[in-house]
C-alpha cells in the first residue's frame, strides 16, 4: 500500500451499466458518510490511486470532480484533495469558517502521522459536552482536592516571603534541572518513600504529565512497545501513543499488576518500557502487594526492562503503615520515579518530579529544555518554603485525616445507595473508588440522565485505550463534604434504579 493510501477494496463491476468513475464516486461517498473517511483526511494523489486500483487516471479523476461538486471534497492547488470540513451527510456539521471553503488552509493533511490518530477518550469528550449543558451540583470527577481545605496561610505566607525578599535574586535564575533548594528537599522528602537520592539525581517538572512525555520522548521511537495497567492513568497512554508506541495492556487484580501476565507478555515480545502505579493504583487505588513488587523488579531485571513508578497518590494512605516505593527497592536503578504535589496541595501548581539515572536524567533535562527550558522558578522557590518549614507534612496529615472521613462517607452511601449487583473498591488509600455497575446496566444512559440530575463522574471506558471499561466508573470523595457526598450518590443510586426497574425495549433484548 502506498504511503497514506485510503484502505478501499473497490472492483469495478464490468458488467454493470453504471459508469465505472461513478461506481468509484459512490465507494468514496460511503466511506465518508460512514466516518471511515474524516473531515480534512487527505486522498492520494489521482495517479497513486490510479495504479492502485488499475483504473485509468481519468476515471479517478473524474470520481474526485463528481464528489467536489456534491461538497464531499475539497481540491487545494499545490495540497492536494481533502474530504471536505463540513461533507454534506454522514458526519455532524462543524461551525462556518470565514470565506468561501475552498480557500481555507487544510491543516489536517499537515499533521504529523504520530498525532493524526491523537484524541481523548470518548468518556472524556462526553464530560466535555455535558458540561457545557448541565449545571454540576455534586461532582466526584477524578484528580480534584479538598478546595474547603487549601494551605491557604501557609502558601501566602511562603508566596510573600519569596516576592518580598528574594524575588531579586530569582529573576534570572536559570535551572533547567529546576531550582537547587527544591530539588534538595524533595531528596530528602522521598526519603519517607524509602528512596535514598540527592539533588542531582531529581528533575523538577511541570507535573507528572510532562514527566510522562518526557520519558516518551526520551525512550520511545514508533512502534517500540510500551505495556501499560489495563485499566489505567489515561495521561500516561496518551503520551505514549503520541509518541508513537504500541499499548500492550496488562490488568490489575486486588493485589496489582498481573505479573503472570506481564511475563507472558514479556516472553512474547520485546518491551521498551513498563509503567505502573503500584501505591495506589489509577483508578481503582488498590495497592501492590510486595510478592507482586519483587516478581515485577524480577522481570525487569531478567528481561532488561526499565520501569515507569507512577506514584502520584502514594501519600494519601488511610490505613497501614506507610509502603516503601518501588523506587526504593530498586538497586539496579531501572526503575523511574515519577511523583507530583497536585494531589497534595491543589493540581493546577502543577509541580512534579522525577528520579532516575543519571545517563537517562541528562537526556530528559536536554529533551524538556527543547519543551520549556525550565519550571517558573516563584513556585517552585514557594513550594521549598513549604517543604523546609514542615508547612507541607502538617498538611497532608490533615488531608489524609479529610479524605479517610470522606472516604468513608463515600463507602457508607454506595452500600445504603446502590443497587444489586453493583460492587466498588474499598480502597486503603488514593483518591478515587472503582465502581462495577450492575449486569444490564445502560452506561450512557446513566451517564446522560445523572449530568441532568446536576452529578459528575469520570467513566471507566476513560481509563481503558481499548473502549472497554464501560460497566465501570469512578467517584472521587475528595473535594465534598460527607453530606454532599451521601446525597449526591443517594440520588446516583436513585437514578440507576429507575433506569433497572424501566421495562427494556425489544432492541436492548
Amino acid at each position: 500500500m502506498l504511503e497514506g493510501m485510503i484502505e478501499l477494496a473497490f472492483v469495478p463491476d464490468r458488467a454493470s451499466a453504471l459508469p465505472v468513475y461513478r461506481q468509484l464516486g459512490d465507494a468514496l461517498r460511503a466511506l465518508i458518510d460512514r466516518g471511515r473517511l474524516g473531515p480534512g483526511v487527505k486522498l492520494p494523489a489521482t495517479r497513486e490511486l490510479s495504479a492502485a486500483l488499475g483504473l485509468h487516471r481519468n476515471t479517478v479523476s473524474r470520481a474526485y470532480q463528481d464528489l467536489v461538486g456534491e461538497g464531499y471534497l475539497t481540491a487545494h492547488v499545490g495540497q492536494g484533495t481533502f474530504v471536505a470540513r463540513r461533507p454534506p451527510r454522514g458526519l455532524p456539521d462543524r461551525p462556518a469558517a470565514s470565506g468561501p471553503e475552498t480557500d481555507e488552509f487544510v491543516w489536517e493533511g499537515l499533521f504529523a502521522h504520530r498525532v493524526r490518530d491523537l484524541s481523548l477518550p470518548p468518556g472524556f469528550r462526553r464530560l466535555g459536552d455535558a458540561a457545557r449543558t448541565h449545571p454540576v451540583e455534586y461532582s466526584f470527577r477524578g484528580g480534584q482536592v479538598a478546595a474547603d481545605a487549601l494551605p491557604e496561610k501557609d502558601l501566602r505566607r511562603a508566596f510573600d516571603r519569596i516576592v518580598s525578599y528574594r524575588l531579586p535574586e530569582l529573576a534570572n535564575l536559570h535551572e533547567p534541572r529546576g531550582y537547587a533548594p527544591l530539588r534538595r528537599a524533595i531528596a530528602q522528602h522521598l526519603v519517607t518513600r524509602g528512596i535514598a537520592c540527592g539533588a542531582d539525581d531529581v528533575l523538577v517538572v511541570n507535573g507528572s504529565q510532562q514527566a510522562i512525555d518526557l520519558l516518551a520522548r526520551v525512550l520511545l521511537d514508533p512502534g517500540d512497545t510500551v505495556v501499560v495497567e489495563q485499566p489505567g492513568y489515561f495521561g500516561a497512554t496518551l503520551a505514549f501513543g503520541a509518541a508513537g508506541a504500541n499499548l500492550v495492556g496488562v490488568p490489575v487484580d486486588e493485589d496489582g499488576l498481573r505479573t503472570d501476565r506481564l511475563e507472558r507478555v514479556l516472553r512474547g515480545r520485546r518491551v521498551k518500557l513498563v509503567c505502573v502505579t503500584p501505591s495506589a493504583h489509577c483508578p481503582t487505588s488498590v495497592t501492590m502487594s510486595e510478592r507482586r513488587r519483587q516478581e515485577l523488579l524480577a522481570l525487569s531485571d531478567e528481561h532488561e526492562v526499565p520501569i515507569v513508578e507512577d506514584d502520584y497518590d502514594s501519600e494519601l494512605r488511610y490505613e497501614g503503615p506507610p509502603i516503601t516505593a518501588l523506587k526504593g527497592q530498586d538497586p539496579a536503578g531501572r526503575v523511574i520515579y515519577v511523583g507530583t504535589f497536585s494531589k497534595i496541595i491543589f493540581p493546577s501548581l502543577r509541580l512534579g518530579y522525577l528520579v532516575a539515572a543519571p545517563a537517562l536524567l541528562n537526556k530528559l533535562v536536554l529533551s524538556r529544555w527543547v519543551a520549556d527550558a525550565q519550571p517558573s522558578v516563584v513556585p517552585q522557590a514557594a513550594l521549598a518554603e513549604l517543604l523546609d518549614s514542615g508547612a507541607l507534612d502538617r498538611h497532608v496529615r490533615r488531608m489524609r485525616k479529610l479524605y479517610s472521613e470522606r472516604l468513608a462517607a463515600m463507602l457508607a452511601a454506595l452500600e445504603a445507595s446502590m443497587p444489586d449487583g453493583a460492587r466498588w473498591s474499598r480502597p486503603p488509600g488514593g483518591h478515587l473508588v472503582w465502581v462495577t455497575l450492575p449486569a444490564g446496566t445502560d452506561p450512557d444512559g446513566l451517564f446522560e440522565a445523572a449530568f441532568a440530575a446536576g452529578i459528575e463522574y469520570t467513566p471507566g471506558e476513560v481509563f481503558h485505550f481499548d473502549g472497554q471499561g464501560r460497566e465501570n466508573l469512578a467517584l472521587s470523595f475528595t473535594n465534598m463534604t460527607p453530606e454532599a457526598i451521601g446525597a449526591g450518590v443517594a440520588r446516583l443510586g436513585e437514578i440507576l434504579h429507575r433506569q433497572r426497574a424501566r421495562p427494556r425495549r425489544r432492541s436492548e433484548r
